[in-house]
């Protein structure tokens, strides 16, 4: 699978719950050739459960003090 296209959702500045219903919304948008790159201040617990219940993967790129980004795709 040829994944052309990166979207970067950065939701770090963002007060709860807003940064888990921006993830999702983006998360539901994800087309097959799409990469999306979450960045948040935190681990996003509840976002894991979405990721699974709609047959995506995901990878960690950086988990540090208030600094998250994960890349998700199909």
């Amino acid at each position: 699978m040829n994944l052309t296209k990166t979207i970067i959702l950065d939701v770090s500045e963002l007060e709860a719950p807003y940064p888990l219903l921006k993830g999702i919304e983006s998360i539901h948008n994800l087309k097959d050739d799409e990469i999306l790159i979450f960045k948040h201040r935190m681990s996003p617990c509840k976002l894991f459960e979405v990721i699974e219940k709609n047959n995506l993967r995901y990878k960690i790129i950086k988990d540090e003090e208030n600094i998250f980004e994960m890349k998700i795709y199909k």
